[in-house]
């Protein structure tokens, strides 16, 4: 009989391993078939070891492992104790004395460990101190083969224990995986560490070259003193949910410290651990892959911290040796691209547990660690800047490594600064800021390699120095403002004497051609220009996270202060920026100008010689991207420097009063000189999105202050600038540019308006503002003929494209006080949007502005809108959506073009319905006592039902799209429940199957949007008992479908406690139907031992819960309900 069952699933399994053009499809089904019954077998351990010992068949074999895993997970509480010893003992023998498939083995060897799991629980790891026992002794006294399989028992066991939250299902609730991971790390993980520990001291003593053998087991007990060192502990204090993400953040590669108990102390803190580890290193350094593991190690054992170190003597002594080892290691080799990175890690891991240790080390290892670190840094930038000429750019290493170092480096000059007061980290910190200027110039003065070619064969924009390196020049802006005595001068010079180079290539192409040599000279002094920009960008000012304040650095202020005490003036920095238009003449007494107020001064001198270009005719011969870095510089610097708000400081320099404060001449000369250069740029720069993209960010940055944009309202500039935007020619400049610009003309309203009143000079400037689109846009509206005579005119089309970007940037311009007035400007062009989207349909463009401009001015201007004004929006965004539906109801097309422009149309209805929606969260109108009539929810539920039937599930294929849709529905019913009850069936009926596609369909995301809302509906029929309501029948088939999809594992398993508490409220809701459901489940098992063993999970699933609908027994119902998952995915399979 077992020979008849092998041969019939060997012949399957060849039918299913065939090629397709061998076998037809009814035979390859009827052969899985035949595996899936294999499957059900139940206790088939006697066959499932005649089919190991007798058939050759590889899927055969790994089938009947899987079998014997799935019936042991099924069938462990009935096992005989005897029979389960007996059946891990013929795997563990069986695995020694056959030759399989690696595959095969795997298998098996995870039958094993679950075994062993399954019996620790009950014995108190008994059972795997038998295995371990064991695995050591054939590690050291077998042959190599063998002594690699212990190792890789090992391996598999400690991969067991190593999560709880998603452990292999053994059919244990997440306690009782965490209990045993518990035990089993505070005793053999111990075990596990020494014996490694001991089979490498012996390595330790062997010659090199190792053999081919040898080495394989070495790097076998690499890992697993690898795993040991990274193994993630976890408190037993923390919840699920936050030990699950611990766990998933350790499963992607980024292990935690090494933080170990103190009964650990005399394993990890041996004084021959440590350097037996590098010694192991050194030996293996060559060997690619055994090195990267041996690195890792040091990596971890460079982050010991925890218990285990709580006393400062032995914190010292630990460090003490770690860094003797590492200064010898790294003193005496040359490091490597491929170790650049673990040698950068074990520095920067280092510095993070050991910072406060550091001081207390002895001055020469202090001083050797400060000497070191600057070396390896130096070294590595070096290294960075060689392979950015390179075509490989895969091989970032020394780059990666450099970025690692100087993370580290921020730390050390936080905690032992200021670098000015300590001579050792001073010396330190201006070699690296010199070295790393050095790696970013041309030679002679630098060493940066000659660029190479960039042309990726595609269409993807290169991405732009200031944003590839953006963190490593944040970090070089720290070591400049720490050595800003030295790097300052450094720059400004530099800054200096390539801007007058540049001035003489420009002059001297006046007369003649340049040569091939010379065009190459051009292109890297460009290069050399906008890294010296960059730099003293970054040195001049830090970056702001988010909407942090920002701010002068101390640390220029400090500078300006003892520069302003060792003789620099006001009034020559004063000179210098009267001067700072002028190309040729050099302010007097230049040496007595502020450093930086210099610096702003030789970037001016760079904006003199770009104008000295234009006027001459070769413009084509200047840098965009020099351009666009000399933009983002005076947006900086405007924003840290230009009238600095006085009461932010404890102290400010007379210099940076005297030219930059409030009301100072200098502050008035720099928003000329910059408004100036800002309409120079949209002149003169068309062609160049970038650079006008940086243009406008500068510009609207500059207004968006009020204490600087009453100064600017008042420059002569800034209505030239507005004259410039209003002769541009129409269709020629980038997209959002003329909504920046005009973004930034609404932005500057603020600084006039005040609450509760228009004043007259708002009112006029916005005229002045609006006036010209407002004729435009008339002009267009009453043309002869209607708009319909329009459409297939390019030049109107050009227009209202520039026109409607106008709009968007006036409405994101919006702010409290300005809203009102802006709105009013507004809301006649808003009431042409129906007919414009009905004319130009055909146009995506058109029609996509038009709907993002309903999308910015509901979420700008919205929230701050009486109730009266809020009508006449939604009026006018649901004709504009009703009359976008109109035109795309009855087309139909595959072209991937039309489906991604329809995509992109519907996500930006979903942005109004959504922007109009949050009216109802956040209404800051200051006059509510209107009477509300329509509600802004009433608004996005009747959006919807317009466009619903465009949601098609190829629509829905788009992640965006599909997040956003679902948010919208969720976020209505969250905040209006009972609307949502009260529509009409139909749509009723729409809305819901969109929930019930989304829990089938799509990902974790999806699913939980769609439990949330599922929930929440639950919870309204519950708490106002809606039980023969519409609304009631059309919830009850959610309860069957979230049952059904957790049984059969198509629910993440990240979501099952959200699908537990949404099934708890549903039963809330339906109790007779949950009653009906379990009894049918029941019905369905045709094993007697199934059913009795899922009617008993049934009961204890609501042992102690009660069904009201409240936290308690919600809360209780989930516990009970991770247990009763983790019971019946062990023995119940649903289809």
């Amino acid at each position: 009989m077992t020979e008849q069952i092998i041969a019939e699933l060997e012949s399957a399994a060849n039918i299913i391993m065939a090629p397709p053009n061998v076998v037809a499809n009814e035979q390859r089904h009827a052969a899985e078939c035949i595996f899936l019954e294999f499957r059900k077998t139940k206790s088939p351990y006697n066959i499932c070891r005649e089919i190991l010992e007798k058939s050759q068949n590889h899927y055969v074999m790994f089938e009947a492992a899987e079998v014997i895993k799935s019936a042991i997970i099924r069938e462990w509480a009935f096992l005989l104790d005897s029979d389960k010893i007996s059946l891990r003992q013929y795997l563990f023998e069986y695995i020694i004395t056959h030759e399989t498939p690696p595959f095969v083995k795997e298998r098996i060897l995870q039958v094993i460990v679950i075994m062993v799991k399954r019996a620790s629980i009950d014995d108190n790891g008994r059972e795997r101190a038998n295995l371990l026992r064991e695995v050591e002794s054939l590690i050291v006294n077998s042959e190599p083969q063998k002594k690699i399989l212990g190792c890789n028992i090992i391996t598999h066991l400690m991969q067991e224990y190593a999560t709880t939250v998603k452990s292999t299902d053994v059919g244990l609730p997440w306690e009782v995986h965490f209990k045993a991971k518990k035990q089993f790390e505070s005793t053999d993980l111990k075990r596990i560490f020494q014996f490694s520990i001991y089979l490498l001291t012996e390595v330790g003593k062997a010659g090199t070259p190792f053999p081919e053998n040898m080495v394989v087991l070495i790097g076998h007990l690499l890992k697993i003193l690898e795993r040991v060192l990274t193994w993630g502990y976890v408190s037993p204090f923390l919840p699920k949910r936050l030990i699950g993400i611990y766990e998933a953040v350790y499963e992607a590669d980024a292990a935690p410290g090494l933080k170990l108990p103190a009964s650990w102390a005399d394993y990890i803190l041996n004084p021959d651990m440590v350097p037996l580890v590098f010694q192991i290193y050194w030996k293996v350094r060559d060997n690619e892959q055994l090195a990267h593991t041996a690195l890792a190690c040091l990596v971890q054992l460079a982050t010991l911290s925890g218990k285990v170190m709580s006393h400062d003597e032995s914190r010292l002594k630990y460090l003490h040796s770690y860094l003797v080892a590492f200064f010898n290691l790294i003193s005496n080799v040359t490091i490597r691209s491929r170790e650049s990175i673990g040698i950068s890690n074990i520095v920067k891991k280092l510095i993070i547990f050991f910072i406060s240790d550091i001081p207390k080390l002895p001055n020469d290892i202090r001083d050797t660690l400060l000497d070191e670190f600057t070396r390896l840094t130096c070294h590595f930038c070096e290294g960075g800047a060689l392979e950015e000429t390179q075509v490989d750019e895969e091989d970032r290493n020394f780059s990666d490594a450099f970025d690692g170092m100087m993370e580290a480096w921020m730390t050390i000059l936080q905690e032992f600064g200021p670098a000015a007061s300590d001579s050792s980290l001073f010396e330190c910190a201006k070699r690296v800021f010199e070295k790393y200027v050095q790696s970013r110039l041309a030679p002679p003065e630098g060493s940066r390699g000659p660029q190479r070619d960039h042309d990726h064969g595609g269409d993807e924009p290169e991405e732009s120095d200031r944003k590839l390196y953006r963190d490593q020049l944040q970090s070089i802006g720290s070591f400049g403002r720490a050595v800003s005595k030295t790097s300052m001068p450094l720059m400004f010079n530099l800054l200096e004497s390539r801007t007058a180079t540049l001035y003489n290539s420009f002059q001297e192409m006046r007369s003649r051609a340049l040569t091939i040599s010379e065009a190459a000279a051009l292109d890297s002094l460009y290069e050399d220009l906008n890294w010296l920009v960059l730099i003293a960008g970054h040195v001049l000012c830090f970056d702001a996270d988010g909407n942090e304040t920002v701010m002068i650095p101390m640390e220029m202020i400090r500078m300006s202060s003892n520069s302003y005490n060792a003789g620099c003036t006001v009034e020559a920095s004063l000179q210098a920026l009267r001067l700072a238009e002028n190309s040729t003449t050099m302010p007097a007494d230049f040496e007595k100008c502020d450093a930086i107020v210099r610096i702003f001064f030789d970037i001016m001198k760079l904006c003199c010689v770009e104008e000295f270009a234009i006027r001459s005719g070769m413009k084509q011969f200047l840098s965009p991207e020099l351009s666009s870095t000399i933009m983002w510089f005076f947006r900086r610097f405007c924003a840290n420097y230009l009238m600095p708000v006085e009461h932010y400081y404890t102290e400010l320099t007379p210099t940076i009063l005297g030219c930059l404060g409030v009301n100072s001449e200098g502050a008035r000369l720099i928003i000329g000189y910059v408004l100036k250069k800002i309409q120079t740029n949209l002149y003169y720069f068309q062609s160049e999105p970038q650079v006008l993209q940086d243009t406008v960010d500068c510009f609207c940055d500059l207004v968006n202050c009020r204490q600087k944009s009453i100064h600017i309202y008042d420059a002569p500039a800034l209505r030239e600038l507005l004259t410039v935007c209003e002769s541009i020619e129409p269709g020629v400049m980038p997209q959002n540019v003329l909504r920046g610009m005009y973004r930034g003309f609404a932005l500057c309203a603020e600084c006039l308006a005040m609450e509760g009143e228009t004043p007259e000079p708002l009112q006029i400037y916005m005229e002045s503002v609006v006036g010209s689109l407002q004729r435009k846009f008339h002009s267009i509206c009453t043309a002869e003929g209607g708009l319909a005579s329009k459409t297939e005119d390019q030049s109107t089309r050009a227009v209202i494209v520039d026109l409607l970007e106008a709009f968007i940037g006036l409405a994101k311009g919006s702010q409290i006080f300005t809203s009102d007035i802006i709105f009013d400007f507004l809301a006649p062009i808003l009431n042409e949007m129906p007919n414009f989207m009905s004319a130009f349909n055909n146009y995506h463009v058109i029609v996509q502005l038009i709907l993002e401009l309903f999308g910015q001015v509901a979420k700008y201007t919205l929230c701050y809108l009486p109730h009266t004004k809020s009508q006449r929006l939604y009026e006018c965004a649901l004709a504009t959506v009703q009359t976008y539906t109109k035109c795309n109801m009855n087309r139909f097309t595959v072209e991937s073009f039309a489906e991604e422009t329809t995509f992109q149309d519907l996500g930006l209805v979903l942005d109004v319905l959504t922007f109009i929606l949050s009216k109802d969260c956040i209404d800051l109108c200051t006059s509510n006592d209107e009477e509300i009539t329509v509600t802004a929810a009433d608004v996005s539920l009747f959006g919807l039902s317009f466009i619903m039937p465009l949601m098609s599930m190829d629509l829905l294929k788009y992640p965006s799209l599909c997040l956003q849709y679902y948010r919208l529905l969720v976020l209505v019913n969250d905040i209006y429940p009972e609307k949502v009850s009260s529509l009409p069936q139909d749509l009723l009926q729409s809305l819901l199957k969109s929930i019930d596609i989304g829990l089938i369909n799509f990902g974790s995301d999806i699913v939980q949007i769609c439990l949330d809302f599922i929930q929440g509906m639950a919870s309204y029929i519950f708490r106002h008992k809606l039980v023969n309501s519409l609304l009631y029948a059309a919830i009850r088939p959610f309860l069957k479908t979230l049952i059904d999809l957790t049984l059969s594992r198509q629910i993440n398993s990240d979501l099952i406690t959200s699908a537990s508490t949404t099934i708890y409220t549903l039963i809330c809701c339906y109790q007779e139907d949950y009653r009906a459901l379990v009894e049918t489940l029941l019905q369905m098992q045709s094993d007697p031992m199934v059913r009795e063993r899922l009617a008993a999970a049934f009961n204890n699933l609501v042992i102690g819960v009660e069904w009201n609908c409240e936290r308690l027994p919600k809360l209780k119902f989930r516990d009970n309900f991770d247990k009763f998952i983790a019971n019946v995915h062990g023995f119940l399979l649903v289809k």
